[in-house]
C-alpha cells in the first residue's frame, strides 16, 4: 500500500492537508494542530490510537532508549555537578520508562551509594520496569503516581511532558516539596502552544507542543530561575495541518529554585 502512494499524483493526494483533515487520517510523523488534547483525541475517533499504557508499546525503541543520546549529555553534566557537591541523593524521573536513564547514565556517572531513583510512569511501563530490574539495581523504584514518591533533589522530565496528562505544575504540586533542581529535556516549543498527533506503533497519540512564553511562565510561577538551555536541532520537526505548516524546536532546560 505504501508503494501505491509513492506514484506521482497519488502522493500529492495522500499528502493533501484538506483531505487528511476531512477523512481524519493524517500523514507523516506529526500531523494536525489542535487547541486542546480533547480535540486531538476526538480527531482519532474510529482510528487506531496509541498510548504508553500498553504492553506492546512499551517494547518499541526500548534498547535505543537505554543508550546515551546526544541530548543526554547536558543532563549528565548537571547531574555530575550535583553529585560532586553532595547534593544529589534522590531523583524523581517523571515518565522515566523502565528506568532507561538510570541505566544509561550509570555507565558514566558515579552514583552515590545511597541514591534513590524513582520512576513515575503508567502501569504497563512500571510492570515491565519491575520485571526487568536486576538485583543490583536496588536504588531503582517504580511508581504509578507522583504522590507515592518521597521528596527529591532533582525532578527529571526527559521527553515525557508532551505525553503526560499532568501539567508540570501539577507534578511539582504532588512532590511534597519543591525540588532544588528541575531538568526538562526534549521539550517541543513553538511560538504558541498546541497539540498534534504523533505516529507511534500502529496508531497515533496526542503530543503537546509548548508555547515559548508558556514554558517561561511555568518556570517563573513555580519560583525557578533558568540555569541553562540547550538546543536539540536533530529533533526539530514540522507539523502539517489544514491550517498550514508549523515549525517546532526541541530544547532542554535546567532550572534552579530561587
Amino acid at each position: 500500500m505504501a508503494s501505491i502512494w509513492s506514484i506521482p499524483g497519488l502522493k500529492q493526494v495522500r499528502q493533501s492537508d484538506l483531505l487528511n483533515d476531512l477523512f481524519r487520517v493524517g500523514y507523516g510523523r506529526h500531523w494536525g494542530c489542535f487547541e486542546t488534547k480533547a480535540e486531538a483525541v476526538a480527531f482519532l475517533a474510529g482510528r487506531p490510537r496509541a498510548e504508553y499504557d500498553d504492553d506492546d508499546i512499551v517494547q518499541i525503541n526500548l534498547e535505543a532508549f537505554k543508550q546515551i543520546q546526544v541530548f543526554d549529555w547536558p543532563v549528565m553534566f548537571f547531574m555530575e555537578r550535583l553529585i560532586k557537591a553532595g547534593l544529589l541523593r534522590t531523583v524523581t524521573d517523571f515518565g522515566g520508562h523502565v528506568g532507561v536513564k538510570f541505566y544509561a547514565y550509570g555507565t558514566c556517572l558515579a552514583y552515590p551509594d545511597d541514591l534513590i531513583w524513582q520512576v513515575v510512569d503508567v502501569p504497563a511501563v512500571c510492570r515491565e520496569g519491575l520485571g526487568r530490574r536486576p538485583a543490583w539495581a536496588a536504588a531503582l523504584s517504580f511508581h504509578e503516581t507522583v504522590i507515592e514518591t518521597v521528596p527529591c533533589d532533582l525532578l527529571l522530565c526527559s521527553g515525557s511532558l508532551q505525553y503526560a496528562d499532568l501539567s508540570l505544575k501539577q507534578v511539582v504540586a504532588q512532590l511534597g516539596r519543591f525540588p532544588p533542581t528541575i531538568i526538562v529535556n526534549k521539550i517541543a516549543l513553538a511560538r504558541s502552544g498546541f497539540f498534534t498527533l504523533e505516529s507511534f506503533g500502529r496508531g497515533r497519540m496526542p503530543y503537546r507542543v509548548f508555547g515559548e512564553d508558556e514554558l517561561a511562565d511555568v518556570r517563573a510561577s513555580l519560583g525557578y530561575a533558568l540555569q541553562a538551555r540547550w538546543d536539540i536541532p536533530d529533533r526539530n520537526f514540522e507539523v502539517q495541518s489544514r491550517g498550514g505548516t508549523r515549525r517546532v524546536s526541541v530544547v532542554g532546560e535546567a532550572w534552579v529554585r530561587r
